[in-house]
C-alpha cells in the first residue's frame, strides 16, 4: 500500500511543477518517478492537487482592477436608483389610490334613470336638468380697480356665489321648469382651483393650491346632498382641468393623477360611497361618455381640443367649432359618438349646435380684460332640460351674482326724436 502523501510533498511536488513547466522535468528535478509526482501533485489516493501559491498584481494590473471595479459599482448604483424610481412612482400611485378607497374602476354606465324612457302620462313628462359646475378658480383674486369696477373675486365672494349657484338652480327647477324630474346631472368640468398656475397667479392668489382644494372639496359635498335633497338622485360626471394640474407643464401620461381636480373628485367619491343618490363618475381618460334619455353626450373639461387661439373679437368660438370637428372625428373612430360636447375652460358662455361651454364662476378678469380685450360677462354656470323626445325644450344662464332691482315698468321705449 503506498504511503500517504503529506501536505510538505504536495507542496514541493506543486513548486517543481511551477518552476520547471512539465511533469517529466519537475520529476527528474526531484529524483522520483513521474507517477510519483503525479500522485503527489493530485495530493495522494483521494486528495485534490494544492494550487501553487498566487502571484502578487503588479501595481498597472491593481489600478485596471480598482477602475473596473468603480465603473461596475457606478452602474449597480445608477441601476438600483431607477429601480427605486419606478417602485416609488407605482407605489405613490397604489397608496394614492387605496388611501382614497378607488378599489375598482369607475362605473361602466351611468344610472339607469337617465335613459330609461317615461311610459305616456296624461301629467307632464318627466324632463332631466343637467347642468356644468365649472371653472371656479378658488383662490384667485380678481381687482375690481384693476378691471375697471365690473368684477371682483376672492375666497369670501367665491363662496357668496356658490350658494347663489345653488339657490337660483334649486329655484330655477322649481318654479320655471316642468317640475318632474327623475333627478339632476351636474358636470364638474374642472378648474376648481386657481393652483397658482401661472407665476403672477402664484404671487397673487388668496391661498395655496391644497387649502383651496379642500374648500372645493366642503363646497361640492354640500351643494351636491342639496342637489340630492330637492332632486333625489344626482349623476356626477367629473373631468380635470388645467389649473389643477401639479406639474409646470402639461403632461399627457397619467394626466388625472397628478391633478387636484382630480384629488377633489376622489374625496368626493369617497364621500358619498355609501349614499345611493349620488353616483359620482371619474375616467381615466378624463373625458366621460354618457346619455340623458336619447341624447348623446361627451364631457371634458376642454383645453384638449387639438386647437389653440381665440381673441377679443370672435372670442373662442372659432378654436371651439374647429376643435369640437376633431374631437368628433377622434370620438367617432373610438365608438363614442356624442351629440352635444360639454366642455368649460374658455369663460365664455356658448350655447352652439353640436357644443355646450360654460361660462366661469369667476367672471371678467385682469387677463380678459387686458391681453384679450374680450367685453365682460357676468358669471354665470349653464342649466338646461332634456325631455325624453324632445331633446333640449330650455336653456337657462344661472346667474350667480346679486339680484339687481327690477323696473317698475315691463317694458319701456325712446320716444323718437
Amino acid at each position: 500500500m503506498q504511503a500517504p502523501v503529506t501536505d510538505e510533498q504536495a507542496r514541493e511536488a506543486a513548486e517543481a511543477l511551477a518552476a520547471h513547466g512539465s511533469q517529466v522535468k519537475a520529476a527528474a528535478a526531484l529524483g522520483i518517478a513521474r507517477s510519483t509526482l503525479q500522485n503527489r501533485l493530485r495530493g495522494g489516493a483521494g486528495g485534490a492537487a494544492p494550487k501553487p501559491a498566487p502571484q502578487p498584481a503588479t501595481p498597472a494590473e491593481l489600478v485596471v482592477a480598482d477602475r473596473k471595479i468603480v465603473r461596475l459599482q457606478d452602474e449597480v448604483n445608477d441601476l438600483r436608483a431607477k429601480l427605486r424610481e419606478a417602485q416609488r412612482g407605482h407605489l405613490a400611485d397604489e397608496v394614492v389610490l387605496d388611501a382614497l378607497g378607488v378599489m375598482g374602476a369607475a362605473p361602466e354606465s351611468p344610472p339607469d334613470w337617465l335613459t330609461r324612457i317615461p311610459a305616456a302620462s296624461a301629467t307632464k313628462t318627466p324632463e332631466v336638468p343637467v347642468t356644468i359646475w365649472s371653472d371656479w378658480h378658488m383662490g384667485e383674486v380678481v381687482s375690481r380697480d384693476e378691471v375697471g369696477g365690473c368684477n371682483a373675486y376672492n375666497i369670501e365672494i367665491a363662496e357668496r356665489r356658490v350658494r347663489r349657484l345653488l339657490d337660483a338652480t334649486i329655484d330655477i327647477c322649481a318654479n320655471h321648469g316642468p317640475k318632474s324630474y327623475p333627478g339632476i346631472v351636474v358636470n364638474l368640468l374642472g378648474d376648481f382651483v386657481s393652483g397658482g398656475l401661472h407665476p403672477e397667479l402664484a404671487k397673487t392668489d388668496d391661498e395655496e393650491v391644497i387649502p383651496a382644494a379642500l374648500r372645493c372639496r366642503d363646497l361640492l359635498i354640500a351643494g351636491l346632498e342639496r342637489m340630492a335633497a330637492i332632486f333625489g338622485k344626482v349623476y356626477v360626471p367629473c373631468t380635470a382641468g388645467n389649473h389643477g394640474r401639479g406639474t409646470p407643464k402639461p403632461e399627457f401620461k397619467r394626466y388625472v393623477y397628478k391633478n387636484f381636480d382630480w384629488l377633489i373628485y376622489q374625496l368626493l367619491q369617497r364621500h358619498f360611497a355609501d349614499d345611493p343618490r349620488v353616483q359620482i363618475d371619474i375616467r381615466a381618460s378624463n373625458e366621460v361618455h354618457y346619455r340623458v334619455y336619447g341624447q348623446r353626450y361627451l364631457a371634458m373639461h376642454g383645453d384638449m381640443l387639438g386647437v389653440k387661439g381665440g381673441d377679443g373679437i370672435i372670442g373662442s368660438i372659432g378654436p371651439i367649432m374647429r376643435g369640437e370637428v376633431k374631437t368628433r372625428g377622434q370620438a367617432t373612430s373610438l365608438g363614442n359618438d356624442y351629440d352635444i360636447l360639454l366642455m368649460g375652460h374658455w369663460h365664455q358662455e356658448l350655447w352652439l349646435p353640436r357644443a355646450i361651454v360654460a361660462n366661469t364662476l369667476k367672471g371678467f378678469d385682469e387677463y380678459a380684460k387686458n391681453a384679450l380685450r374680450a367685453p365682460p360677462s357676468e358669471p354665470s354656470q349653464p342649466l338646461w332640460f332634456v325631455h325624453p323626445t324632445r331633446g333640449i325644450t330650455s336653456r337657462w344662464a344661472v346667474k350667480v351674482e346679486e339680484r339687481k332691482a327690477t323696473p317698475a315698468d315691463w317694458v319701456s321705449w325712446r320716444e323718437a326724436a
